[in-house]
């Protein structure tokens, strides 16, 4: 039989197998990166029936062991004895505790499920991954249109959102119902939908704060992802695209802290006792001539296409790189050589 070799990586529990007339030669501690290291030799001429249980023995010892995500080729290296009391652990059976790591793998094997499975079977779960915490319904933010017969979203508008949205004047401001109290038992965050408009709401140290949910910067309808932080009593959210940071309460709420040339609207919001989160809005007109989704939706008219230049200096105006007719190599002239003797 012809010696082969079958390597699997399942990071971080990182092994090697290398077929012989007997068996098998495990290998483990190869790690690549930054600091490179060789894989030593764990076991040599495994018979294939012991294979998988010794693997099973030394996938538990690591996780008994080795500190979160910490790489194998480390963990073996901060082993007192190394490779060798590995070996004796693994192996050997040194400790006596074999067929107990080879019981919890097998517990681990049989407890495992599919999460993306179970959600799929689950309608109520299904929800998490809706656009809108507060109604099924969905809009297009972006203009998705065909590129080499294929679908994808269009590039990003070339310029953001110039209007003032801190300082708009509304007509009249109405406390609404938007989204029930107990959406964020689980979530700090909501991406809510009144009218074409999409506001984001978060509930931070059991209070509330509403702001759109566009980030001006790009127009891109996702601040209600963002990071959240504080500082001295004061909330912001920081675009999780390009870290925008928006003030979400005080006498400056919506203003940028670190881009002047923009701002949000920011919106009064609290939790009532019917157990629904009120948030104080304008009339859904107002609302909507000013941050519907429909206004700041990015299209392929206005976006900015970034290999543009590119194309244009290598002379394929964006239609893709043309073949080019290879040039034509000729052979050096052979040269007569008169040999007299």
């Amino acid at each position: 039989m012809h010696p082969f070799i079958h390597t699997v990586l399942t990071l971080p529990y990182s092994f090697g197998l290398i077929a012989t007339e007997k068996g098998f030669n495990i290998f483990v501690g190869g790690n690549g990166g930054a600091t490179p290291r060789h894989a030593e030799l764990l076991a040599k001429d495994v018979p294939p029936e012991d294979v998988i249980s010794l693997l099973d023995r030394y996938i538990i010892f690591y996780i008994r062991t080795a500190d979160r995500l910490q790489r194998t080729a480390r963990w073996i290296e901060n082993l007192p004895g190394g490779i060798d009391y590995l070996r004796e652990v693994v192996v050997d059976d040194k400790l006596g505790i074999g067929l107990h790591m080879e019981k919890q793998m097998q517990d681990l094997v049989g407890s495992y499920f599919c999460e993306w499975t179970e959600i799929l079977n689950d309608p109520e779960r299904q929800k998490v991954f809706r656009q809108f915490d507060n109604t099924d319904e969905e809009v297009e933010t972006v203009e998705i249109i065909t590129e080499r017969d294929q679908e994808r979203p269009t590039y990003w508008s070339s310029q953001p959102a110039g209007e003032d949205f801190k300082t708009h004047q509304w007509s009249s401001l109405s406390w609404q119902p938007l989204i029930q109290a107990n959406h964020f038992d689980n979530f700090p965050s909501a991406q809510v939908k009144r009218g074409d408009t999409q506001l984001a709401i978060f509930k931070v140290k059991g209070g509330y704060y509403a702001s759109q949910q566009m980030c001006p910067h790009k127009r891109a309808f996702i601040l209600s992802d963002g990071l959240v932080g504080e500082d001295n009593g004061k909330y912001w959210v920081s675009c999780p695209y390009h870290k925008r940071n928006f003030e979400l309460n005080g006498e400056e709420a919506g203003r940028c802290s670190n881009d002047d040339s923009m701002n949000i609207a920011t919106f009064p919001v609290e939790g009532r006792d019917d157990g629904w989160v009120y948030v104080k809005l304008p009339p859904v007109d107002e609302l909507d001539a000013l941050l519907g989704t429909s206004r700041w939706k990015t299209t392929k008219q206005e976006s900015c296409a970034p290999f543009e230049r590119l194309d244009q200096k290598l002379g394929n105006c964006g239609k893709g790189r043309r073949g080019r007719k290879p040039r034509e190599v000729r052979k050096p002239a052979l040269s007569t050589v008169s040999l007299s003797w």
